[in-house]
């Protein structure tokens, strides 16, 4: 019998998560990642006015500025917010999914490129025999956050990173 609810339990959690939410509430998650910019359509229309756009601006200037320390840590990780004038290409005073998917279509050689790069300096900087690998002493001195995964990395077990062993290590995280 307990089988039986749970069961019942687990199959309207799905068609409950779709229900509408009191007006204030936060949104369910409704597509694009959660974080995204659908978190910007307030009215719930499924487009992002110009004024959603600018409001969320607003909150996330002043998030920036009640914490400069997160803000900067993003800053190295991330790249520059696009404005509204670039995201909405058929410039009808709105932003949707398509227009933001296409954003990151067009920008992603770009921005795989720079990652590519930053990845060939580290991995450089790291490798201080230049022997194009990295041993155990390397990683825990120039990768400190990635010493205690180096034997899950290291996949042929040889004692050594290479650059293909740790790009296979990042598509699996």
């Amino acid at each position: 019998m307990k089988v039986q609810a749970l069961a019942a339990a687990l199959l309207l959690l799905p068609a409950l998560s779709f229900a509408q939410a009191p007006a204030g509430a936060a949104q369910p998650h409704r597509g694009m990642h959660h974080g995204g910019l659908e978190r910007l359509d307030t009215d719930n229309d499924g487009r992002i006015s110009r004024t959603e756009f600018d409001a969320g601006q607003a909150q996330r200037d002043a998030w920036r500025a009640q914490h400069p320390e997160r803000a900067e840590r993003a800053d190295r990780r991330r790249h520059d917010a696009p404005t509204f004038a670039v995201l909405d290409t058929n410039r009808d005073g709105y932003i949707v999914r398509s227009e933001v998917s296409a954003y990151h279509d067009r920008v992603r050689p770009q921005r795989d490129a720079e990652r590519a790069a930053k990845f060939d300096a580290r991995f450089k900087e790291a490798d201080l025999n230049r022997d194009g690998k990295l041993g155990r002493v390397e990683v825990q001195e120039k990768m400190p956050r990635m010493a205690d995964r180096f034997a899950w990395l290291d996949d042929n077990k040889d004692g050594f990173l290479t650059r293909a062993e740790l790009e296979a290590g990042h598509k699996r995280r």
